[in-house]
């Protein structure tokens, strides 16, 4: 399980769902009639949205269903920050409010934007663990509709696209034709590139006074956002320091966060998580960075994430990551 698992979402993606079940012309399943259900202010966990996505795909095998998914996103279904995004002046205003404001929209993983290669890059942090490929699908298709709707450009295309989930065994050809770009799989980190010129590109339902009214309506429900991701964000950070000092167990993680283990143990609990399972992902989210950085052999690898030999790291690689590092290393050059 990832650590996103037990963090939240805006529950108006509920709305997404049921459009695209009503184009289906499916609106009698149990998975519609739940969405009817839900309040208007509902927040979700990531592992109930997971949940909906693989339902969604089951229900239509043959469908991209990510893809399509994400096309069909609207400012309805991601709430005040959809409208607020839709009154800013430019495309360079739009994503610094989605970036103070993505909270409304996902806790977890938090996107920045920063030049690259004399490009803009849009770059979701990988700290929480790896999402499903139908939600980083609707995510990043659905940031590019929303920008092409807001911007009127419906052929707005990014340079490129990073997807961290492996390619297709059918291919790219109906991601690049989602996204408009060329598409790379098994990345380090989901992306998305934009020229520094799109940046300028107005929005054509700006509106500052509009704008303002729905600032001072996101910072409050900012304001009264559970604080969901807080524990286990102190949790990681607690964890990276175990590593960093050779003592990587729950005695000393737990005087870290100024806890008992017990208490560490039913905090985590609560979360659907365990000790065990959160070391072992920061230890392979830290393997993968050594490894793509190619300074390290597999023993130094394996002495800084505390494990007692070579070999005990290889396997527990295995286990959590299928394949060993040097193939995992082969699969993403």
């Amino acid at each position: 399980m990832s650590m996103l698992g037990p963090l939240q979402l805006s529950g108006d993606l509920a709305g997404l769902v049921r459009c695209y079940l009503q184009r289906q012309q499916d609106t009698h399943c149990d998975l519609y009639r739940y969405l009817l259900t839900l309040a208007p202010d509902t927040r979700i966990t990531f592992s109930d949205w997971w949940a909906w996505l693989e339902r969604l795909q089951q229900r239509y095998p043959q469908r991209l269903v990510g893809l399509e998914l994400g096309q069909l996103v609207q400012p309805e279904f991601v709430g005040v920050l959809g409208y607020l995004l839709l009154a800013c002046d430019t495309l360079a205003d739009a994503l610094q409010g989605f970036e103070r404001y993505q909270r409304l929209l996902h806790d977890g993983d938090r996107a920045s934007a920063q030049l690259q290669d004399g490009l803009l890059c849009l770059r979701w942090s990988n700290e929480y663990g790896p999402s499903s490929r139908l939600s980083d699908e609707v995510l990043v298709v659905g940031m590019l509709s929303f920008i092409r709707r807001m911007t009127g450009q419906q052929q707005l295309a990014p340079q490129r696209v990073h997807f961290t989930f492996a390619a297709p065994v059918t291919g790219a050809v109906e991601h690049e034709q989602a996204c408009g770009c060329p598409v790379r799989f098994s990345q380090p980190a989901t992306a998305i590139y934009f020229r520094p010129q799109d940046l300028a590109l107005p929005v054509s339902q700006q509106d500052a006074g509009l704008r303002q009214l729905l600032e001072q309506q996101a910072q409050a429900l900012l304001a009264v956002l559970p604080q969901s991701g807080e524990f286990v964000q102190r949790l990681r950070e607690a964890l990276l320091v175990a590593l960093q000092t050779g003592q990587p167990a729950s005695a000393f993680v737990a005087r870290r966060l100024h806890l008992s283990e017990r208490t560490l143990f039913r905090r985590l609990a609560e979360q659907g998580l365990t000790f065990r399972h959160v070391l072992t992902q920061i230890r392979m989210q830290l393997a993968q960075q050594y490894l793509r950085e190619g300074r390290l052999t597999h023993s130094e690898i394996a002495l800084l994430l505390g494990y007692s030999e070579h070999s005990a790291f290889c396997r527990a690689f295995r286990s959590a990551c299928g394949e060993t590092p040097g193939r995992w290393l082969a699969s993403r050059r």
